[in-house]
């Protein structure tokens, strides 16, 4: 049986909040962090690319949306920071002040998204006839240079 759309995304979400953490408190490792990024990345354009356009057709739906954007947008220099950071090999203490601010976003952001976004996924997903979430994020590549639309403009 497939994980719904719900269970998915918030299962996403503990795993992120997990590795990203797992730094934080000094419990992870490097590849816990590297998986938690990137799949927060992923996890990102999925939704934008995907999810939002879908829950986007019911209006009493358009601030929530809207706050999850923004929310995107707050993590995304910190998302960069910590994939260059990764993949410049850096030392594990370079990496504290990104995944400090990206777990603190994440705690606020996680609650709101699952109540408001997460509990219609499912039925909106179904309705628009769409490929579940659990495909997309198996079979989809995120577009080179691709950044969430509420990202800051790069110096």
């Amino acid at each position: 049986m497939s994980t719904s759309n719900q269970e998915l995304l918030a299962g996403q979400h503990r795993v992120m909040e997990l590795g990203i953490g797992g730094l934080v408190d000094g419990s992870g490792s490097r590849e816990e962090l590297s998986e938690a990024v990137y799949l927060l990345r992923r996890h990102i354009y999925v939704e934008e690319a995907f999810l939002f356009p879908i829950i986007k057709q019911d209006q009493g739906r358009w601030m929530a949306l809207a706050q999850m954007q923004s929310d995107h947008g707050d993590m995304w220099p910190h998302i960069e920071s910590a994939i260059y950071l990764l993949q410049a090999n850096a030392p594990l203490d370079d990496l504290f002040p990104a995944a400090q601010a990206m777990l603190k976003l994440l705690e606020v952001h996680d609650q709101r998204e699952e109540t408001a976004i997460y509990s219609v996924a499912d039925r909106y997903v179904a309705d628009a006839n769409y490929p579940s979430l659990e495909s997309l994020f198996a079979a989809t590549e995120i577009p080179p240079g691709w950044r969430c639309l509420r990202a800051p403009e790069q110096a």
